[in-house]
């Protein structure tokens, strides 16, 4: 059974065009920033700076859905959706770098008692498993616009980010402008969904997306409280032991 009616949704979004995209443009803003901002960290500190299961993730997300071609151009042949799948595809693109560099900088940091052959095998075999744990949710949660599916992966983009700021103990490849953009996604469900049905309007659909808003509130308040580099710990870039400055400084 499906969680919401698909004519409806549609219906709702050809009667308010404007507001729809609007929405649905503050959080893909957020989405993009994040992975833009990340992917510039990643290089500049030789490091990756989206959460590896949040990138994992997101990767199996896109790549559902951008398979699903013919569901978007055919059976539900809808302007927006055809825009998401294009969308969707230059994300899937900008999620291979940072896997990239999830690969080339992670390994002594995620795995640093494999080979790089070992840790490059079990990083793709992750991620194929990834895959297959999201096409069986998204198979048997009637879900068939992806638009709940979409949800989780807001919800486990933002999860991940506060517990990669605890272990590395610094500010190395996040930043204020990242954490912008994970407050923007909060759009998805505070500003998108509540448009497009009834469905989207009930008390856990409000708390959730409350819930959510809160945490992206509170990591950039805790990223002011850490330095840019963990003290005592080697910076990838230079090669010097990070900064001791205190608590809130640059």
């Amino acid at each position: 059974m499906d969680l919401y009616d698909v004519q409806d949704v549609l219906r709702s979004i050809d009667a308010h065009p404007v507001p729809v995209l609007l929405a649905g443009a503050v959080a893909n803003t957020g989405a993009y920033i994040m992975y833009l901002e990340g992917i510039r960290l990643g290089f500049r500190q030789r490091t990756y700076a989206i959460p590896v299961f949040a990138n994992m993730y997101f990767f199996a997300h896109d790549v559902v859905f951008v398979g699903l071609f013919a569901h978007w151009f055919s059976e539900i042949d809808h302007w927006l959706f055809k825009l998401f799948w294009g969308a969707l595809l230059v994300f899937a693109v900008l999620e291979c770098v940072v896997h990239y560099q999830t690969i080339r900088f992670g390994r002594r940091e995620l795995s640093p008692g494999l080979s790089p052959r070992q840790y490059v095998a079990g990083y793709v075999a992750v991620q194929a498993a990834v895959v297959v744990l999201f096409w069986f949710l998204y198979s048997n949660l009637g879900d068939p616009l992806f638009l709940v599916t979409f949800s989780t992966t807001i919800v486990v983009a933002v999860a991940w980010y506060i517990p990669l700021l605890l272990r590395r103990g610094g500010r190395e490849g996040q930043s204020l402008l990242l954490a912008s953009g994970l407050v923007l996604l909060n759009g998805y469900f505070l500003l998108f969904l509540p448009q497009l049905s009834d469905a989207f309007r009930t008390p856990v659909h409000y708390v959730t997306g409350a819930t959510v808003a809160v945490v992206t509130l509170v990591y950039p308040w805790l990223l002011t409280r850490y330095p840019v580099a963990a003290t005592g710990r080697p910076s990838r870039r230079t090669g010097a032991t990070g900064s001791s400055a205190p608590r809130g400084s640059r």
